[in-house]
């Protein structure tokens, strides 16, 4: 039995359908507005992977700087405080439980209710695709994807790039960028 296996097609937004999504009005407090914050922090803190936003705690916010640990690589990393970050951990900071975004149910184990997390976000950033016209669903991981992009595009370093993006070596990166469709996701 012989298995085609067909890679995903990783592909960038556009810098204007970024701010679409930044600027997009949803009921506050509704999945979908969950959904835009969770992609814009993903994007505002340099590509940070969902799994680590899922399970990122309050105790991982210091004055000034987010220091956690990669869920994948156990690579500690650190990211500044921006003005984008700092409203959207304004927002979310006085959730219930350990961790910053109210994704993960803390009564179950923690891969089940990472996988809902996943899955609801998911769903829920479909609608937010729908809600600025784009043809194709916004998946989770394009914000580290055109985080990777514009750096590379305004001339980062790639040790840079893939310090931000906790990749294991530059070798990682260079996979990663290379399998990015050069061709920009547009309205």
């Amino acid at each position: 039995v012989h298995f085609k296996t067909e890679k995903t097609v990783k592909r960038c937004l556009e810098t204007d359908v970024i701010k679409k999504v930044s600027r997009l009005e949803l009921e506050e407090g509704s999945t979908a507005s969950l959904a835009r914050d969770f992609f814009m922090f993903s994007f505002y803190t340099r590509g940070m992977s969902f799994v680590d936003i899922a399970f990122l705690k309050k105790s991982d916010i210091f004055p000034g700087v987010i220091r956690y640990r990669r869920q994948k690589t156990g690579q500690l990393l650190e990211i500044g405080i921006n003005r984008q970050i700092q409203n959207l951990l304004e927002r979310y900071g006085d959730t219930s439980g350990d961790y910053l975004f109210p994704l993960v149910d803390e009564s179950e184990t923690p891969y089940s209710g990472y996988k809902k997390a996943y899955n609801r976000m998911r769903y829920a950033l479909k609608k937010v695709s729908w809600n600025i016209g784009m043809s194709i669903p916004l998946r989770l991981h394009a914000a580290r994807h055109c985080w990777a992009m514009m750096a590379r595009e305004n001339g980062a370093p790639l040790h840079t790039i893939s310090e931000c993006l906790g990749h294991s070596s530059e070798k990682v990166t260079r996979i990663y960028l290379k399998e990015l469709d050069l061709s920009l996701i547009h309205i």
